[in-house]
């Protein structure tokens, strides 16, 4: 999530379910794929670390069920929501911003940074020609190559447990398209970052069109549900890439033939562009399957390095 983010509904199995993407749920749905698929050591590790971040008895179990079992789950699902849930927080600061003041050091936190710009990593796309700039680090593509080791290597649980809740958000955020790529035409030369200045029929920004994809407000038994019927309908691939570069690339193929596939233009917040018949399908199509591609991958990563 760059900025607040779209919807489309689909109907699984008789069930009528609101629409799929990478808002706060989206993230939590892709992490109770994952967290079905960790082994037993794993999913102990990861309760572990859990239970060790400074948040956990006030972000990652607000409202969380009593049963400890759906509680640990309800945790690791609600911290992969996390990195977005801080950009609103007092405690921590903007770094990028030119006129930032760090916050005070925060107990059990190893830095007090909101990192926006680990969120995403921009290939520039430029259609008819306009030259566009990749994004420079610390992003979502160096963030994620250096935090999958640190936290299988690291002897620091503080450290870890910090870690863990923005590897599991940053493999979320780069399945979906608009995390990928900025779009660069002649009437935006320094880019729409991401779909966000690009304005759609019902009226918002064409990043929170895909981030919507996901659903929104839902409840601990549907994020689940719907993790349960997107796996069903995906299943995952026998050669599964754990190379975050190759998940980047994935995406930005997907920007190239179906998010832009609207044409050059951007629409306004006064006069939002209509999308073409069959985009919204499209869109709720690809979200299921990233969602649970991103979701596979997360628990082969976890898997791998938390054994």
């Amino acid at each position: 999530m760059r900025f607040p983010r779209a919807l489309v509904g689909l109907a699984l199995f008789s069930i009528s379910l609101p629409a799929f993407g990478w808002n706060l749920d989206g993230h939590r749905i892709i992490a109770g794929i994952a967290y079905a698929r960790l082994k037993p050591n794993t999913r102990a590790r990861v309760d572990a670390l859990i239970r060790k971040h400074p948040d956990y008895e006030t972000l990652l179990t607000k409202d969380a069920p009593a049963d400890p079992t759906a509680r640990a789950r309800y945790a690791f699902m609600n911290a992969a929501a996390w990195p977005d849930m801080i950009r609103g927080d007092a405690r921590f600061y903007d770094e990028m911003r030119a006129d930032a003041a760090p916050t005070p050091p925060i107990p059990g936190f190893p830095e007090s940074k909101k990192h926006p710009t680990w969120h995403y990593y921009d290939i520039p796309y430029s259609p008819d020609g306009t030259p566009g700039e990749s994004t420079p680090p610390p992003n979502a593509l160096s963030e994620l190559q250096r935090l999958i080791p640190e936290i299988g290597s690291t002897k620091d649980d503080a450290l870890a447990a910090y870690d863990l809740p923005w590897i599991e958000h940053l493999v979320g955020d780069v399945h979906q398209p608009l995390h990928a790529t900025s779009r660069y035409l002649k009437s935006q030369p320094k880019g729409d970052a991401g779909g966000n200045f690009v304005w759609v029929v019902p009226g918002k920004p064409l990043h929170a069109y895909w981030d919507d994809a996901a659903g929104t407000e839902l409840n601990d038994q549907q994020r689940v549900q719907y993790g349960a019927i997107m796996t069903q309908q995906h299943s995952r691939p026998w050669r599964l890439s754990l190379r975050p570069n190759d998940w980047i690339d994935e995406s930005y193929a997907l920007v190239k033939t179906v998010v832009y596939s609207f044409g050059p233009v951007t629409g306004s917040r006064e006069t939002p562009l209509t999308l073409p018949d069959g985009y919204a399908e499209r869109t709720q199509a690809i979200a299921k399957r990233r969602i649970a591609l991103a979701g596979y991958r997360l628990a082969q990563v976890l898997n791998n390095q938390l054994h």
